[in-house]
């Protein structure tokens, strides 16, 4: 079975390594990339190919 390709984007650092750590373990899930902002996110996106974003609303720069 394929994995969930998610990418976390949260421009607190702590929260992103805290979101890695915590889907780690599970075998169907696979954190294919991060980003500190909206600008940042956008551009990694077209390249990592995440099937999943997960994203802080409330960030500078988008």
């Amino acid at each position: 079975m394929a994995k969930i390709r998610i990418m976390i984007v949260d421009d607190h650092e702590m929260m992103r390594l805290g979101l890695r750590t915590a889907f780690e373990p599970e075998t169907d899930l696979a954190v294919v990339g991060e980003a500190s902002n909206g600008a940042e996110a956008l551009a990694k996106i077209a390249t990592l190919d995440p099937q999943l974003v997960l994203m802080d609303v409330r960030m500078e720069k988008m």
